[in-house]
C-alpha cells in the first residue's frame, strides 16, 4: 500500500467520522447510514469524495439550539475578557474572572468546553501582545512590555482549560439530569 492510498483511507475514515458524530443527536440514522455506505465504496477516491461530501452535508443539517447559542455566547466570552483585561491589570480578579467565564462555556456547551478553555485563556496573552505590537495601551498601563513578557501570560489557558473542563462535566450532568 502506497503512502498516498493509505492517507487517502485514513482522511476519508476521519472525514466520516467527524461528519457521522455532527448528525449522531439530530439525525442518527443518517449517521449510521453514511458510516454504512462508505463500506459498499470500491476505490479510496470514491470513498474520499464520499467522506467529504458526508462531512459537508453534516454542516448543512440544522442541530440543535445549541449549535446556534455556542458562537454567540463564545463571541461573547471572548469579548467581556478582552473588556475586561483592557480596564483591569492581570491579577487574582482577572484569574476568577477568566475561570468564571471557561466555566460558564463548558456549561452552555460541554463538547466543546476545550476549545473554549482555550479561546479564553489566550486573551490575556493576545491583547498583551496587541498593546506591545500596536503600541496602543489601556489607561493604567504605564509600561511597555515585550513579547517575551507577554507570552509568559499563556499560563492562562491552564486554569481557563480546567474551568472549563469542570463547566463541561457539569453541563453534561445537567443534560442528562433533564433526560
Amino acid at each position: 500500500m502506497t503512502l498516498a492510498r493509505d492517507l487517502a483511507r485514513r482522511l476519508a475514515r476521519r472525514l466520516i467520522d467527524h461528519g457521522s458524530n455532527r448528525l449522531r443527536r439530530t439525525r442518527p440514522e443518517w449517521a449510521d447510514a453514511m458510516e454504512a455506505e462508505s463500506s459498499y465504496l470500491a476505490s479510496d477516491s470514491g470513498r474520499l469524495r464520499w467522506a467529504a461530501g458526508c462531512a459537508v452535508a453534516s454542516y448543512r443539517v440544522p442541530q440543535g439550539v445549541e449549535d446556534r447559542v455556542y458562537p454567540a455566547a463564545l463571541a461573547l466570552g471572548v469579548a467581556l475578557m478582552t473588556a475586561y483585561k483592557w480596564t483591569a491589570d492581570e491579577g487574582l480578579l482577572t484569574l476568577a474572572v477568566l475561570s468564571l467565564l471557561g466555566a460558564a462555556l463548558g456549561v452552555v456547551e460541554p463538547r466543546r468546553s476545550l476549545v473554549s478553555g482555550l479561546l479564553v485563556g489566550l486573551v490575556v496573552a493576545g491583547v498583551n501582545a496587541f498593546e506591545t505590537l500596536s503600541g496602543v495601551r489601556p489607561a493604567y498601563e504605564g509600561a511597555v512590555h515585550s513579547l517575551q513578557h507577554d507570552a509568559k501570560w499563556l499560563v492562562l489557558v491552564a486554569p481557563s482549560l480546567l474551568a472549563s473542563a469542570i463547566g463541561g462535566f457539569a453541563g453534561l450532568k445537567l443534560r442528562s439530569a433533564r433526560m
